[in-house]
């Protein structure tokens, strides 16, 4: 399996769950403790919401690279924050992908930071990751506390929504392949109909105000790959 196999099979996913961390803390301010792997998001009127991170790298936007938190020296992080980049580092090893054990490496548009982050998310069955910024760089953390919930009961709803956002965002990503395993992601019932995808959900999900939640999702495609439409269905 090579990087740009795991972008794919974990990209939308991945994409998925930063949309809900946003929604959730995009406007709250946030603090970092490289202490105790706790990082606070703190809105107004509310107590803070403390989670455990793991700490996966730093991306420099003065040298163009991207250091996997193992191989940096100048900081000395925790060894109880390298865990998941550690494991990370283990898989990349055993199955020879240079971009998980390469200490350092040379940021693309195709590879960076957040596509590192997006790998890593789905690897380590994280709850999100998190781009702590600072100037001219980036930390990027890795969230696995049970903390941090991400119920989603409607996911035909929430795929439609999320899908398309994640695609013009990497445009350069297959999109059958992609949304092949974000519907595995979901486990959910899947056929294959030549130019079209349809999945389904089984159970009867409600929304907010009690209206029954669709229950089918259609995607056709172009030859070349490309999605051409998106439905839901009842």
């Amino acid at each position: 399996m090579t990087f740009e196999e795991l972008v794919i099979k974990h990209g939308a996913a991945s994409f998925d769950k930063q949309i809900y961390l946003q929604a959730m803390y995009g406007k709250a301010g946030w603090s970092l403790d490289l202490n105790t792997g706790v990082l606070a998001f703190r809105r107004s009127h509310e107590e803070p919401q403390q989670l455990f991170v793991q700490v996966l790298g730093t991306q420099s936007e003065d040298s163009g690279t991207w250091l996997w938190a193992w191989a940096n020296g100048a900081q000395a992080f925790a060894p109880q924050l390298l865990g998941a980049a550690e494991e990370l580092r283990a898989l990349g090893t055993q199955l020879g992908i240079d971009e998980l054990t390469s200490g350092e490496i040379v940021c693309t548009p195709r590879l960076n930071g957040d596509a590192i982050a997006a790998v890593a998310s789905g690897l380590c069955r994280a709850g999100c990751t998190f781009r702590a910024a600072y100037p001219r760089g980036a930390l990027y953390l890795l969230v696995r506390d049970p903390r941090f919930k991400r119920p989603v009961s409607r996911p035909i709803p929430r795929i439609a929504r999320a899908f398309p956002l994640f695609l013009k965002a990497h445009p350069d990503v297959p999109a059958r392949a992609a949304l092949m395993a974000y519907l595995n992601f979901y486990r959910l019932e899947i056929e294959e109909r030549d130019d079209v995808i349809v999945a389904w959900t089984n159970a009867a999900a409600r929304n907010a105000i009690g209206a029954e939640a669709a229950r089918f999702l259609t995607a056709r495609f172009a030859v070349d790959g490309r999605m051409l439409e998106m439905q839901e269905e009842w």
